[in-house]
């Protein structure tokens, strides 16, 4: 049976492979903004099916993306795709009767031409599955289980850029590398192709770049109200639109505050209560991809100076979000080997009104 006409497991192809049949897709010899020359003989097997699977449990894997679906622009976007936002507020004015001849003096007010640019990032994730481990595994649902793998990493990839995307290439002032080049601090990530640095003005660099920071010390309750005092007055109050981005040892401190727990007991009655509520009616997330830092908010390439805690309060209709190239995911046999399973997508975000969205409570006592 054609490929086109079926759905493609891992175990189809070991069939399709060990009978030495070569099926090509109508997608065979293509890849995500790339070009397969011929004469390597790549063989290339569209995983159908596989594709709306990885982006549609993006959405259900993550902590943070879940929570910003009023952000989500959609797929097919183009590389640069302005979005405009408007944070004036217009009132209007009595009027007088018409009472001559003469044309009424008109009072216009300028629209504002304010914008955000949401812009793609490349991405991509390969991973080899062995001849050896296919035959030897014990889970019959390896597939499912590869796809499941894939869409954790491009959730988690994407909410890592939403916080912690900065493209200073320099020493110092990245907020992922503040004292050493990116590109080496995460050589064995990418270098300078690291996800974090592909994409600007993340949460935590808008943050920091716009002087909206608190240092807090030792922890109390009161800090997260001064913390979400630095964002513009019209956001502040809108409690429904808010929310708080814990790093995980930073929650646990604030777990030991009478005001934070008396809070939280509250919000969260049951004692198998998780990390992921509201507290004070504000959406809260507690994530790993939030970091310890130095007292500034940055991290250090010296991971035993990161030791100190820090929190973000977010305006999330700010955040943009969408795909430009939709998710591919693709499966090459790399003869007397095994596989070569490639994931690739065309990801941007951009954070609107990014001087008064995004605030950070950092340099807090662990």
């Amino acid at each position: 049976m054609p490929i086109t006409e079926q759905g493609l497991s891992i175990d189809k192809l070991i069939d399709m492979a060990g009978m030495g049949k070569d099926k090509r897709s109508p997608m065979s010899e293509q890849k995500a903004n790339e070009n397969i020359d011929v004469s390597a003989n790549a063989n290339w097997y569209d995983a159908y099916g596989a594709v709306n699977d990885i982006k549609d449990n993006s959405m259900a894997h993550g902590n943070l993306l879940s929570r910003l679906a009023e952000g989500y622009e959609g797929s097919d976007l183009p590389v640069s795709y302005p979005i405009p936002y408007n944070v004036t507020n217009y009132f209007m004015q009595g009027k007088t009767a018409w009472v001559s001849e003469a044309r009424p003096a008109f009072n216009n007010k300028p629209a504002t031409d304010a914008k955000g640019t949401l812009t793609q990032a490349d991405l991509i994730l390969q991973m080899g599955v062995t001849d050896k481990m296919l035959k030897h595994s014990t889970d019959r649902q390896l597939y499912n289980r590869i796809v499941q793998m894939l869409s954790k990493a491009a959730t988690t990839t994407m909410e890592s850029m939403i916080i912690n995307g900065d493209t200073e290439a320099g020493a110092i002032g990245n907020v992922n590398s503040d004292d050493q080049l990116p590109a080496t601090t995460f050589a064995d990530d990418g270098g300078a192709s690291y996800h974090a640095t592909l994409l600007d003005h993340g949460i935590r660099e808008n943050a920091v770049t716009n002087s909206k920071t608190y240092d807090v010390s030792a922890f109390d309750s009161d800090d997260m109200k001064t913390v979400q005092a630095l964002l513009a007055e019209r956001y502040q109050a809108r409690e429904n639109d808010l929310i708080w981005l814990f790093n995980p040892s930073t929650y646990l401190k604030a777990q030991t505050d009478d005001a934070f727990k008396l809070a939280y007991s509250t919000a969260n009655p049951t004692v198998d209560g998780k990390a992921g509520s509201r507290l004070w009616g504000i959406d809260m997330v507690v994530t790993d991809l939030v970091p310890k830092t130095e007292a500034d908010g940055k991290v250090s390439a010296t991971p035993g100076n990161n030791t100190l805690g820090q929190f973000l309060c977010v305006f999330k209709p700010a955040i943009r979000w969408g795909f430009g190239q939709d998710v591919k995911f693709e499966v090459e046999r790399v003869q007397g080997y095994g596989f070569e399973l490639t994931l690739t997508m065309e990801f941007g975000f951009v954070i609107l009104d990014v001087a008064n969205t995004c605030a950070m409570g950092r340099d807090v006592t662990i």
